[in-house]
């Protein structure tokens, strides 16, 4: 193990979710590469400041995240992160304070045009009543007066809604597998340091009804891809911050 990887004794009462999520920093940074081995069960016992059976558990989980592959007699191997389970999305964006703005453009690039195709089958397919309930969520969203990540929570659940609206079951399991993603802690933290509004897709979403309402899909399929189109140019905003060169930054610009 190279000496970079400095761990710290972990401090939470479940200690091997601490330890799994300190080797899966260090296995996502390159500092444990792809091939290498992990050390011997009693020296990173030591070096965690641990018992071996919380050891073991940490191991467990990066196995089942598919960030190592242990064999009898042989120890935990790290395996390439493209072998690893799409749970890992959300910690390789951000962690440790940093956003891997790379990651990020990677991400926007395969699920804007997912997004795309879920919202035009949901304006041919929708009820009445769905646009209620969007309506009722773009009323959370555009409320100042609740806490910021109710609002952004609106707004997953908007991503879901259009999901029901077009009656596919593989839409709607990757809307809340999306939803999921989004809502998790390492985005949530992300969401915090970068101090967006969740306001300001509401322009977007009225668009959207006010064409609805005039009979006309195509506007609001375009309103619908403004919105889209929003969402990846945060993406891409954060990535021509760090340059383009899709490096680790820092959120505070050091």
């Amino acid at each position: 193990m190279p000496i970079s990887c400095v761990f710290k004794p972990p401090v939470r009462r479940r200690v091997h979710e601490e330890i799994a999520e300190q080797l899966r920093d260090a296995i996502l940074d390159g500092r444990l590469a792809p091939g290498q081995k992990l050390p011997p069960e009693r020296e990173l016992a030591e070096r965690f400041q641990v018992n071996r059976t919380s050891l073991r558990q940490a191991i467990k989980v990066l196995e089942g995240l598919g960030l190592v592959v242990v064999r009898q007699g042989d120890g935990a191997t790290v395996l390439p992160p493209a072998e690893a389970s799409l749970d890992l999305l959300a910690p390789m964006i951000f962690r440790a304070g940093t956003i891997d703005t790379e990651v990020l453009v990677h991400a926007t690039e395969v699920i804007k045009p997912l997004l795309l195709e879920m919202s035009r089958l949901a304006i041919e397919r929708h009820e009445p009543e769905q646009l209620e309930e969007i309506r009722r969520l773009r009323d959370v969203i555009a409320d100042d007066s609740r806490q910021r990540e109710e609002r952004f929570a609106a707004g997953r659940e908007v991503i879901v809604m259009l999901s029901d609206m077009t009656r596919n079951r593989v839409w709607q399991m990757l809307a809340r597998q999306t939803r999921n993603l989004l809502a998790s802690p390492p985005l949530r933290e992300a969401r915090r340091e970068m101090d967006r509004d969740p306001g300001q897709v509401v322009p977007y979403i009225d668009r959207c009804f006010d064409a609805i309402a005039a009979g006309q899909p195509e506007a609001a399929l375009a309103a619908l891809h403004q919105f889209v189109d929003y969402l990846s140019d945060l993406a891409l905003s954060l990535d021509e911050t760090s340059s383009g060169r899709g490096r680790m930054r820092a959120l505070s610009g050091t």
